[in-house]
């Protein structure tokens, strides 16, 4: 089953999709998406099709109905959306590169290039799974959406068009479907060999700028407390202080819980007594040393910008700050804490965007439960682990149509492939989206 996947895959991938302004040489998504109705004829003829910008709409129409769990009576099942993105990241320095990035070349049983894990591996795995089943006859239950995003990398803004269209339409989904975890090694230390891992939530990411205005001056003579100066002072104080509230979310909790399940017994009393702690949380520290990551927002200080010459004094100098806040504490919060701090040091202080955390999702929930029933099918013995993203996806743009989003790729990927995706060298193994794409394939039938 799934002969052809690799060069399907290969195939994807040498068509390069980099979105972005400046990027427009390597943006053949017109190209891509023809490639997707050709290989995947079945399901394109199958589904009906709405464009969205330069994204794709999809539905398959689905044909039961169950009885709803809150009422006896009965009714149709809730749609699902699966959603997933096109688009992908620049790669640089191609000199860096084992082969060219958007060769698509098959060696060692892998296909190498940009996208490959980010995500036309899983993409490729989804679409080959719902053509192989139309193929042999099977059509849903349920409604099944797909959507194919063309930005996710530079934002997703057509993607909020996608979802204010499906909320125009009252659509509710039962579970949204997204990528986020991967079948990876060695979580944090916690889970040795392999694991699944089931994104319930999403970090949310804020973006600061502090300004530092001062009345410039040669550098012969530097006036105290200059604009330099003042950021430095702002950015030792919030790096070095207790900062932002330390609390264990929900979601991580149930990711410690479930970890225990699979740790040596060295740890395994420590996780669970980690999972139900409180205050300044010893045990997580020292069992776990991604534990500040775990307890809230985070806060990066990525740009700066100031001086025009070596011999000038600055009169204004600009820091850029990246926070990454969990459910447990709201933009607001942050906001007002980082101003007191700012005006401390002189400091202007602007949220110049970004978004709360999203919600967690429920491990009891239809969606998460049939996905892990599939897992366990497809991977016997592989666990199952919930945890809550860094980073952001797609997914939050659908969080008004529904009460439930699972990010995850059923895509083993080896430690060194993560650090492919956006980076150097990106690559998936054949057999791992073969094996996604079964996985993909039991959970359709199980919808």
């Amino acid at each position: 089953m799934f002969e052809n996947i690799g060069e399907n895959l290969s195939a994807m991938i040498s068509i390069p999709t980099v979105s972005g302004a400046g990027n427009e040489p390597f943006y053949h998504i017109e190209e891509y998406r023809n490639y997707l109705r050709t290989t995947f004829q079945t399901l394109f003829t199958a589904a009906d099709i709405t464009p969205v910008g330069e994204a794709l709409l999809l539905i398959l129409r689905g044909t039961g109905s169950r009885l709803l769990h809150e009422e006896k009576t009965p009714g149709p099942l809730l749609p699902v959306l699966f959603t997933g993105h096109m688009d992908v990241v620049p790669a640089a320095d191609e000199a860096s590169w084992k082969f060219p990035p958007f060769s698509g070349r098959i060696a060692d049983g892998c296909v190498w290039g940009r996208g490959s894990q980010d995500m036309k591996g899983p993409q490729c795995a989804l679409l080959s799974a719902f053509e192989s089943l139309l193929e042999e006859g099977w059509r849903p239950k349920r409604d099944i959406w797909l959507y194919l995003s063309c930005d996710e990398e530079t934002g997703g803004c057509t993607t909020g068009r996608a979802a204010k269209l499906l909320k125009d339409k009252k659509i509710h989904f039962e579970t949204v479907f997204d990528e986020g975890g991967t079948i990876c090694d060695d979580f944090m230390g916690l889970v040795k060999g392999k694991a699944a891992l089931f994104g319930i939530a999403e970090k949310g990411s804020l973006e600061y700028r502090f300004t530092a205005l001062s009345q410039g001056g040669h550098s012969a003579n530097p006036p105290a407390h200059s604009a330099i100066v003042r950021l430095a002072d702002f950015i030792h104080e919030v790096e070095y202080a207790d900062f932002f509230r330390k609390e264990l979310s929900e979601g991580n909790r149930a990711m410690l819980r479930a970890a225990a399940g699979y740790s040596p017994d060295t740890i395994r009393d420590k996780l669970l007594q980690a999972a139900d702690e409180q205050g300044d949380y010893p045990i997580l520290h020292e069992i776990c040393k991604d534990a500040d990551t775990l307890l809230g927002a985070t806060i990066a200080f990525t740009m700066i910008e100031g001086g025009t010459a070596f011999n000038v004094m600055p009169k204004k100098a600009v820091l850029t700050a990246n926070v990454r806040v969990s459910c447990t504490e709201k933009a607001e919060e942050i906001t007002e804490k980082l101003k007191k701090a700012a005006e401390r040091h002189n400091l202007l202080c602007e949220l110049a965007g970004g978004r709360d955390a999203a919600p967690e999702s429920s491990t009891g929930a239809p969606g998460y439960l049939a996905m892990k029933a599939s897992v366990e099918e497809t991977y016997p013995g592989l666990p199952v682990i919930p945890f809550v993203l860094g980073g952001g996806t797609d997914s939050r743009h659908f969080l008004e149509l529904t009460d439930n989003v699972l990010r995850f790729s059923p895509m083993y990927a080896l430690p060194e492939q993560g650090r492919g995706v956006h980076g150097d060298n990106e690559y998936a193994s054949i057999q791992a989206v073969k094996d996604a794409a079964q996985c993909y394939s039991v959970l359709l039938k199980k919808l």
